[in-house]
């Protein structure tokens, strides 16, 4: 028991310490910065020079300065990688230097991005990071906290854009199920230059070709970048009454010209509710009902043949009383009748 005691107290103490050097390292309330807008999307030329402002909000409690730095971004299946590459896009990009906030000061910061001559037609990419970390020979480093801004730039020229979808299944590629929700898995792939943001609906219909739902694909817009994938979940949650195969159709329209892509597959749905409703309801009227109608007829013949019994029964009875009551009025009617006597 004193054993098993020492190796609470010992790992409460651990969890202690732990949090006091969680403290130690990040302090609370300090490099905290807020920036905004989360995402910025631009149509430029080459040679295009573009001013435009950022959001900076000081949030450490304290008198801060706070410094860019920039970086190339890539993208796959919704995750990014930052790269220390400050070439293409990053290169482009120039804004003062240290920005100088008060505690809870806000503020738009102009910024400007110088599209080279030769800019390659296309997507660019890169992100506007903010610390208070200051940057050493011209890159940041022992960054603690920073908040990005995503730059996506597309420049003008030999635009391609180019899509497919590499798949669309059920969840996991299940053909049949046995409730909801039933989950749909979209993987589209961007083969041209420039990101994509495909959208469209996945349409449930039954055997009968008539809609049983439509749900929604990329509905919050999600970009994919030139050269990489990404995957979209959804969900068909429910429905009043679903039962059989289904065909599920999706229809994904991008790019600029809202070019169009399709694809279909059959699933089966079979909700455990449902298939009990439909046994039972089978068992009624195979079973269980011709059962019951062949035993109330059998006790409908049963009751006519002891009704039949009984009224032949009573039936001779009831004719002997008529003959008897036909003798009676013979016999009364054939007695003599004699004149009054007159005096």
């Amino acid at each position: 028991m004193e054993a098993r005691y020492m190796e609470k107290i010992f790992f409460r103490v651990l969890f202690v310490l732990s949090l006091a050097a969680l403290f130690l390292i990040f302090p609370p309330g300090i490099q905290a910065v807020t920036v905004g807008p989360a995402k910025m999307e631009y149509s430029v030329g080459p040679g295009d020079v573009m001013k435009t402002t950022l959001f900076l909000m000081n949030e450490t409690g304290e008198d801060a300065a706070f410094y860019p730095s920039f970086e190339k971004f890539i993208e796959e299946d919704g995750k990014k990688t930052f790269l220390k590459d400050e070439s293409d896009l990053a290169s482009w990009i120039e804004t003062e230097a240290p920005v100088f906030l008060l505690a809870g000061e806000k503020k738009n910061v102009p910024f400007t991005i110088k599209v080279p001559e030769n800019a390659e037609p296309g997507g660019h990419f890169a992100v506007i990071w903010w610390s208070t970390a200051p940057p050493v020979g011209g890159k940041q480093v022992s960054i603690v906290t920073r908040a990005g801004i995503l730059v996506m730039l597309r420049v003008s020229g030999d635009i391609r854009e180019e899509g497919r979808l590499l798949s669309f299944s059920t969840a996991s590629s299940k053909k049949i199920f046995w409730s909801f929700p039933v989950g749909f898995s979209v993987t589209f792939k961007n083969d041209g230059n420039v990101h994509l943001k495909p959208t469209g609906e996945i349409t449930v219909k039954n055997i009968l070709g008539r809609t049983k739902a439509v749900v929604k694909v990329n509905e919050y817009l999600m970009q994919i970048l030139p050269g990489s994938k990404r995957s979209f979940d959804v969900k068909w949650e429910t429905a009043r009454f679903a039962f059989g195969p289904y065909k599920a159709e999706i229809s994904l329209a991008y790019g600029e010209s809202q070019k169009q892509v399709s694809q279909s597959f059959w699933f089966v749905l079979i909700p455990l509710k449902t298939l009990i409703i439909v046994i039972f309801a089978l068992l009624l009227v195979f079973f269980i009902l011709p059962k019951g109608i062949k035993k109330y007829n059998q006790w409908i013949i049963n009751k006519a043949s002891v009704d039949l019994r009984r009224t032949k029964k009573q039936l001779p009875e009831h004719i002997k009383k008529q003959k008897e009551k036909k003798a009676k009025r013979t016999s009364s009617s054939s007695s003599p009748s004699f004149p009054a006597e007159t005096r």
